[in-house]
């Protein structure tokens, strides 16, 4: 077969490999592959299992078991829900409360609640009857400040009624001294999760400062607010001040409206202390009076203790009074050992506030009210219980309007 040059066209001899005329090669030529070292071979494949080995890892890491760590709050979601885990006041669920400032009797022996509450965090309704089915236990510790001057321990965690609205409550127990320690909240999850909640108690000692009246003028209503105004002045807030009160009759009222005080009616034998215009606490701190053997009296118009702050009457007696107690505005008081004898209402609370000092009522005797109790607004849910109360006589014993939760079991009533 005739085969010619496919570039000048020639005529070219059988078997020819290039063109006698143009010397132009007539073979087509492969392109040489240069050979892959085996080394490289091996490197590249370690690269791409490394590349496998690491995805690998992270699908493993997202799927383990998290440890959430923070101050005060942690956001949680699980099943698709996200939940607030705080610690905080019970008057505030859904407010961390990270630090607690406390002012107390140096030496001396306190026990103070830490609240877990469990929130959703879309809404801030309360989430703990779902949350408890995802939790496995939960645990609390005690991280001592540097100074380690405030010994403390902590309970088991648990739900309790004192705080009916918590998912858990630990009791702090504590002897005071100035220091800054730590309340550690674990929550161990079924899922392996574990969540710690952190809260810092800051703890103040403070002073006891005694007045009597063998020592200092009180003899009248105006000596008492003179001394109260020094007092103020000269004594810090956080210190608890105890006046000793003599055995007169004060024939006006007594007005606290700057701090709290411990009032000590007279015991010594020589005569009683008693308020015939009543005593008002308007003070605006969530510090207590206690009002101790006290007689409050009236012609049938007064009223014996008004309270917008908290205060606990003992072993005092209410008789012949518009109201005996009154708790108003954000108050809260307390009567333990107290007779409430002849008055229209002994005890009325109308109240907004949302502190609680104590639920108990004890060994009170209410005789001869026209309303020995009535419950117009109480702060909170929290249930109040009457443990050796006493009444009798009285036309209505207990005008429950608000219907606030009360226990009676341990009361007596006679007719």
């Amino acid at each position: 077969m005739e085969q010619r040059c496919p570039h000048c066209g020639a005529d070219l001899p059988a078997g020819a490999s290039f063109c006698p005329f143009c010397a132009r090669d007539i073979r087509s030529r492969k392109t040489p592959h240069i050979p892959i070292p085996l080394r490289k071979k091996v490197l590249c494949a370690l690269l791409a299992l490394a590349v496998v080995f690491a995805a690998g890892i992270g699908i493993v890491l997202s799927n383990r078991p998290q440890i959430y760590d923070a101050q005060g709050e942690v956001f949680y979601t699980d099943g698709g829900v996200t939940y607030q885990l705080v610690l905080a006041w019970a008057e505030s669920p859904n407010v961390p409360a990270s630090e607690i400032y406390m002012s107390q009797e140096l030496g001396g022996d306190f026990t103070w609640p830490s609240r877990w509450f469990v929130n959703y965090q879309d809404s801030g309704a309360n989430a703990w009857a779902e949350f408890e089915e995802k939790v496995g236990y939960v645990t609390t510790e005690i991280r001592l400040g540097e100074l380690g001057a405030c010994p403390m321990e902590a309970s088991q965690p648990a739900h309790d009624d004192y705080s009916p609205t918590a998912a858990m409550v630990s009791f702090i127990h504590f002897i005071c001294g100035t220091d800054t320690n730590q309340v550690v909240w674990s929550i161990h999850m079924k899922n392996g999760d574990i969540i710690r909640l952190r809260q810092d108690l800051v703890i103040t000692a403070t002073r006891t400062l005694d007045y009597r009246y063998q020592d200092y003028p009180m003899q009248t209503i105006e000596e008492l607010e003179a001394l109260m105004d020094e007092i103020e002045q000269e004594v810090s807030p956080d210190d608890t001040v105890n006046l000793y009160l003599p055995p007169v009759t004060y024939s006006e009222p007594l007005v606290l409206d700057q701090r709290e005080y411990d009032l000590y009616g007279c015991t010594d034998g020589t005569g009683r202390t008693v308020f015939t215009q009543g005593i008002q606490l308007r003070y605006g701190s969530g510090a207590i009076s206690f009002l101790r053997d006290l007689d409050l009296t009236g012609t049938g118009s007064e009223v014996g203790i008004s309270a917008a702050s908290r205060v606990w009457a003992e072993r005092c007696n209410f008789t012949n009074l518009k109201t005996g107690m009154l708790i108003y505005g954000e108050g809260w008081g307390n009567l333990s050992e107290c007779r409430l004898t002849d008055n229209q209402i002994g005890l009325h609370f109308n109240s907004t506030g949302q502190s609680v000092s104590d639920q108990d009522f004890e060994n009170n005797r209410f005789e001869g009210n026209a309303t020995a109790i009535l419950l117009e607004n109480v702060p909170t849910d929290v249930t109040m219980d009457f443990p050796g109360t006493v009444f009798t006589g009285n036309d209505i014993d207990i005008d429950n309007r608000c219907n606030q939760s009360l226990d009676l079991s341990g009361t007596t009533f006679d007719s």
